[in-house]
């Protein structure tokens, strides 16, 4: 499967120096979705842990257990066998380091993106109505400006307009790919409204034994 890859200023605590940028009803509904999620209470979270999950069938891919201290900046990593304690503020360019730093960016992405969305470096766009499964969503377009692992990734979410939690996106690392993945089983950790099963590209990701602290 691709690696989402995604920045986490906000969750670094230096999204405040930057912002998303929009047409106004992006941004609109850009706010709603964070504040659906929690987002006004995030400053209060101090400790997530997580178990990441990838099943394709019957067969396991990936599981990755987080113990991410969110105030101190480090997230204990537990994978294929080994466990890493990295230091998110610094470079983590090679080894394990580089290896548990990008586990903790693609798999936090994938628990945490509708906080990400007012982020400095994010771009976005309304894309007006669509349906999804019979039912009405609105739309909005997300790109990103120089900033990520991967910053020529693009996204389409489908959002609930009367919960404003997302539904589902498109993931496209390039204009000719499109994976198409639902956001679903949402439920409450402490202030945030989180998603916990996704079906995308064939594969079930979920999250297990999730605990969020807060003071």
């Amino acid at each position: 499967m691709p690696t989402i890859a995604r920045p986490l200023t906000l969750l670094l605590g230096l999204a405040l120096l930057l912002a998303a940028t929009g047409d106004d009803a992006a941004m609109k509904l850009a706010k709603q979705i964070h504040a659906a999620s929690g987002g006004p209470d995030w400053g209060k979270v101090s400790r997530i842990g997580f178990t990441f999950n990838v099943h394709e069938g019957d067969k396991q891919l990936v599981s990755a257990k987080h113990d991410w201290d969110v105030r101190g900046h480090a997230d204990t990593v537990t994978w294929d066998g080994k466990t890493v304690t990295v230091k998110l503020g610094e470079k983590n360019e090679t080894g394990d380091a580089k290896a548990a730093h990008q586990r903790w960016t693609n798999d936090s992405y994938w628990l945490l993106m509708p906080l990400k969305l007012l982020d400095g470096g994010v771009k976005l766009a309304h894309g007006g109505t669509q349906s999804i499964d019979g039912q009405p969503c609105e739309v909005l377009k997300v790109s990103f400006e120089n900033v990520g692992l991967t910053p020529g990734d693009q996204y389409n979410l489908y959002v609930d307009p009367q919960t404003h939690l997302v539904r589902a996106w498109d993931y496209m690392p390039s204009a000719d790919k499109k994976t198409r993945g639902t956001w679903e089983a949402y439920e409450k950790f402490g202030p945030l409204t989180l998603s916990t099963k996704h079906d995308f590209g064939g594969k079930r990701i979920t999250f297990t034994d999730v605990k969020v602290t807060t003071d």
